[in-house]
């Protein structure tokens, strides 16, 4: 039975990846970020492979049933972090363009597909006694093959944490390079990858316990309730990471077509602003007419009351390029792009707290914000204070109620 529920949430595990390919491959916008994500969901329908036609795999000569699964899920599986990675390397550039040196990132699974090529064409009693008991035949090529698969398979597991790591700092320069063309940041900053992130560490830890167990000569009970368990873990982790990713939209992209998209890298540190606009064409006289316009946008059209602004709107709105708006924003008022129209936003709602009866709840929806918890935390990085406390230390229309907000 145990058997049985591995095999329906591997074949189930293939038939939501194969159905992520399909849609990503017939997407025309954005279809660099669409293809690096079909690449990922194919590494992991072959991953599954071994696991949902085992009982046909056992029907093979016993000589060739584990090199076989050597060349489908060694490879495979060292292939999901990496086009993880890549994936999210592309949908966090402005560009839509893969890292470079992608080399090195399919190095170790190059290795493995040879390895396992090398173990299937092996005469059968040398690719038998590598998965056997008995013992390795002294030629130094054997030794050395051996040792080789093995250190592979053992690389599955810190290639991870290194991915891993590379992801969290891709996000994090991400989540900076946000604010440079979003006024509101929730909606775009990715935060189902970490939690995908966690919940891979995790399956992974029960895929290492499942190897434990494999190689355990006194198997017990539970041990193929695990292995089930971790079967049905990894099918839900598969479906989870398929809904999101096929939901997503490379943020830093202009959102309308033909539009000039701002000078922005996050592949390497941040440049000094005299660095990043050495070669810029604007003028002292068009950046003062840009910050006026600029000015005028906030204070009389009231721009920043929109939750979805963005540098691209405001482009729009002032007629002026992306680019320049963006150099004006960090040379000359100092502030990047989310930080100038937040501090509208919050201007405009210290006047709705000392002078209306409105709710926090309606005044942050009021100027702007798109969460209540956004506002919350915007509000007390600029003025030190919660809007309920802030409220309570200015003058107040009378019959005010706080607990409304």
């Amino acid at each position: 039975m145990d058997l049985i529920i591995v095999e329906m949430a591997s074949t189930a595990t293939i038939a939501i990846t194969l159905f992520g390919i399909a849609f990503c491959l017939t997407q025309t916008e954005h279809s660099c970020v669409s293809r690096s994500f079909a690449a990922f969901l194919a590494a992991v329908a072959v991953n599954n492979v071994p696991d949902a036609f085992n009982r046909m795999i056992e029907k093979l000569p016993d000589a060739y049933i584990q090199p076989a699964e050597s060349i489908i899920w060694l490879p495979s599986s060292l292939l999901l972090a990496p086009l993880f990675w890549m994936y999210v390397f592309t949908l966090t550039s402005p560009a839509q363009r893969r890292p470079a040196h992608l080399f090195r990132h399919i190095l170790l699974p190059v290795l493995a597909v040879l390895s396992g090529v090398i173990i299937l064409l092996s005469p059968q009693e040398v690719s038998g006694t590598l998965y056997s008991n008995g013992p390795i035949p002294s030629s130094p090529w054997m030794v050395a093959l051996v040792l080789v698969v093995l250190l592979l398979q053992l690389a599955v597991y810190p290639q991870m944490a290194v991915y891993l790591f590379l992801i969290i700092r891709r996000l994090m320069r991400y989540r900076l390079m946000l604010r440079d063309v979003y006024a509101s940041t929730e909606e775009h900053e990715l935060r189902w990858i970490y939690v995908i992130g966690g919940l891979g560490v995790l399956f992974w830890v029960a895929q290492a316990l499942v190897l434990l167990i494999a190689f355990d000569p006194k198997p017990t009970g539970a041990t193929p309730a695990f292995i089930s368990i971790a079967g049905l873990a990894g099918l839900a982790l598969v479906a989870t990471t398929t809904h999101w990713g096929l939901r997503q939209r490379p943020a830093l992209v202009p959102d309308v077509e033909a539009e000039q998209t701002p000078t922005i890298s996050i592949d390497q540190p941040p440049e000094k602003s005299s660095e990043k606009y050495e070669k810029s064409a604007l003028t002292a006289e068009a950046t003062t007419r840009i910050t006026r316009k600029l000015r005028a946008a906030m204070e009389t059209d009231h721009l920043h009351r929109d939750p979805n602004l963005s540098l691209w709107i405001l482009a729009r709105h002032i007629g002026a390029s992306p680019n320049y708006i963006s150099q004006t924003l960090n040379e000359v008022i100092g502030e990047n792009f989310f930080d100038f129209v937040n501090g509208y936003r919050i201007a405009e709602a210290m006047t709705l707290l000392s002078t209306t009866d409105e709710t926090v709840l309606n005044i942050t929806y009021d100027v702007g914000f798109n969460a209540r918890s956004s506002f919350y935390n915007a509000f007390k990085r600029v003025t030190g204070q919660t809007p309920t406390s802030y409220r309570k230390t200015v003058s107040r229309p009378v019959g005010m109620d706080d607990s409304k907000g």
